[in-house]
C-alpha cells in the first residue's frame, strides 16, 4: 500500500484543498461527505461510504421489536457506530 504525503494550506474559514490524487482514490468528489476525528493526536478524514439503494447498507442493521419514530436517528447513529469500529 502506498503512503501520500501531501503538504496542503489552510485558507479562508479553515478550508483547504484534498489533492487529486486522494479525491480520486477515496472517490471523494463535490458534495461527498467526510468524517473528521481527532486519533491520537492527529487529525483523520474518513470518507462516508454513499450508495445507490441505502436501504441495501442498511438491511439488517436493526432488529425491530416495535416500530421506530425516528428511523434516519437510528441509521445514522448505527452507520456511524460502524464506522468508528473500523477506526479501532
Amino acid at each position: 500500500m502506498a503512503v501520500i504525503y501531501v503538504a496542503v494550506i489552510i485558507g479562508k474559514a479553515g478550508r483547504f484543498v484534498l489533492p487529486k490524487e486522494l479525491r480520486e482514490k477515496f472517490r471523494v468528489k463535490e458534495g461527498s461527505r467526510l468524517i473528521i476525528r481527532d486519533y491520537g493526536g492527529r487529525i483523520i478524514l474518513i470518507p462516508v461510504m454513499t450508495y445507490d439503494e441505502p436501504t441495501e447498507a442498511l438491511h439488517g442493521s436493526v432488529q425491530l421489536t416495535r416500530p421506530i419514530e425516528k428511523p434516519k436517528v437510528v441509521a445514522r447513529a448505527h452507520i456511524r457506530k460502524k464506522l468508528l469500529e473500523d477506526l479501532e
